[in-house]
């Protein structure tokens, strides 16, 4: 057969309209059988643009196709047109035109799809006269021939791929509108993998995708710089904030992924605008409205985060207590919050929502709770007579809250409750580098003592060689702390009277020769 294409893609959909007016699925069936076991033999071009082919099977059969006519095809078999040889070989032609003999296995399916996405790309430049809901449907449409996978992330990638081939160069959005198109397509997959996550069955394969879209759509909005403060848009703006309620209503749990990029929207794309200042009131009325018909936990910390950006601490608290389940809330909720009022520099605040939100990060869950113990450094810094409030939460976070209290005394230089806490945990001075105890040597080396005493001791009473080792490396060290306190002469005494006290140690006298404590 020539080499020379005998189909363009204006043919090809000839013949698949041929195909699907003439030939029935079973005998489409039958030919795509034959087409696969290789029964099509001798396909050759002729005069006239016609397809010579020999079809095996029981019998062999001579079959001739007018590609210009397709209706005078014909074949030896005794139903002699449109039969299953005939599909055969328009299968094997196809095949090897670089066509999908597929695709005439289900012609008519083919050509809904094909009418589909004609309709669909139509509807595609009118996407700036839409509205998101109208955005929403059309992608939806534009995207139903992926099949969710019991993989979410692979469903999402799915999803990402079939999108990205909607190119800005291919919809006439203005550069305004084109980021608030981006964010709904990103506000699409999440969504889409949410329904995923409610359906039935063993879905529950790579569940932490959720997280990662809501987490990468957080940081896609941050960078936006573009569209800050921009009120251009203000219907769309109005439709996406009004969208991510919808979204938060629907969400009953404690996983605020809906919450999350709502605030991060408001946050760096209104609040920096001149006007924003007049948009939170109406918004916080629209919120309202969905809390007295759907209240959810995430449109409760909404409208928390939105009071508490007017410096309404009192109300925004009051709005998450009302919330269902509020005592089960997440930690990782309050550092939201913290994290804003740190952000404000709201110093008051941050401390009052510091003590507030206490009980929430009592918990093992040690992340969190060194977030908090930050949180509190840096109130602390601003408004410094709030450190006996923060020191009994501590206190009553114990034990859990033992590591924290140890590097907070540290930082703070609190020395000699810091060496006892290192006796409480049975540490010695081998637990530290040399340079974390350098500091207290500097300023108060006297505190050390007690320290390095009961460590020599606890070596020496364990009465093995290694040990023995150990005590006199912190006898030298030990002997340095005495001379820093320029008081050599109470190091004579003690070192004598330890001497005495193990003389019968011969193992511990030979590590001190060594260690040249003795001569």
């Amino acid at each position: 057969m020539s080499a020379t294409p005998l189909l363009n893609d204006s043919q090809w959909l000839k013949l698949i309209e041929y195909v699907a007016a003439t030939y029935n699925e079973v005998t489409l069936s039958r030919g795509f059988t034959h087409f696969k076991q290789e029964q099509v033999k001798q396909l050759t071009l002729s005069e006239g643009n016609t397809v010579q082919a020999r079809v095996e099977e029981a019998d062999t059969y001579q079959v001739s196709v007018y590609l210009d006519k397709l209706s005078l095809s014909q074949c030896t078999c005794p139903v002699q047109h449109a039969c299953k040889h005939l599909a055969a070989v328009l299968m094997e032609l196809a095949d090897r035109q670089g066509y999908l003999a597929s695709q005439i296995l289900s012609a008519k399916q083919y050509l809904k799809r094909a009418a589909a996405s004609s309709d669909l790309d139509a509807a595609k430049q009118q996407l700036p006269t839409m509205d998101v809901t109208g955005w929403h449907r059309w992608l939806n449409q534009y995207t139903s021939s992926i099949k969710p996978s019991f993989d979410q992330s692979i469903y999402a990638e799915n999803l990402r791929k079939s999108l990205a081939s909607i190119t800005k160069a291919s919809v006439p959005f203005t550069d305004r509108e084109y980021p608030y198109w981006e964010l709904h397509q990103s506000l699409f997959i999440l969504r889409k993998i949410k329904e995923l996550q409610l359906q039935a069955g063993p879905i529950h394969y790579s569940s932490s995708t959720i997280y990662r879209i809501a987490e990468d759509l957080q940081i896609w909005l941050k960078n936006q710089r573009d569209v800050v403060g921009s009120l251009e848009n203000s219907a769309l703006l109005e439709q996406t904030s009004a969208y991510c309620r919808e979204q938060m209503a629907e969400d009953a749990g404690q996983k605020y992924h809906d919450f999350g990029i709502y605030m991060t929207f408001w946050q760096h794309w209104i609040l920096p605008g001149p006007e924003a200042a007049s948009l939170l009131p109406a918004e916080i009325a629209e919120l309202n409205k969905w809390l007295d018909e759907q209240p959810t936990p995430s449109l409760a910390a909404a409208k928390a985060y939105l009071l508490l950006r007017m410096a309404e601490g009192d109300m925004a608290w009051k709005a998450l207590e009302e919330s269902p389940g509020f005592q089960a809330a997440p930690a990782n909720l309050f550092i939201t919050f913290l994290t804003m009022l740190t952000e404000t520099q709201n110093w008051e605040l941050l401390v009052d929502w510091l003590h507030k939100s206490s009980s929430f990060f009592n918990t093992r869950r040690t992340r969190e709770l060194e977030i908090y113990a930050n949180m509190w450094k840096t109130a602390l810094a601003h408004v410094p007579e709030s450190e006996e409030q923060m020191w009994r939460i501590f206190e009553d976070f114990l034990p859990q809250s033992l590591r924290v209290i140890e590097q907070m005394l540290y930082e703070q230089e609190k020395w000699k409750p810091w060496l006892e806490m290192q006796m409480l945990f049975g540490h010695d001075p081998f637990h530290h580098r040399v340079s974390v105890l350098q500091p207290i040597e500097k300023a108060n080396p006297s505190l050390l003592l007690p320290y390095f005493h009961q460590a020599v001791d606890h070596y020496v009473s364990l009465k093995n060689r290694r040990d023995y080792k150990a005590a006199t490396r912190l006898l030298k060290r030990l002997e340095k702390v005495y001379k820093k306190m320029k008081k050599t002469e109470r190091w004579d005494t003690y070192f004598s009277g330890f001497v005495e006290r193990h003389s019968r140690l011969r193992a511990l006298q030979e590590e001190l020769r060594k260690g040249k404590l003795l001569e």
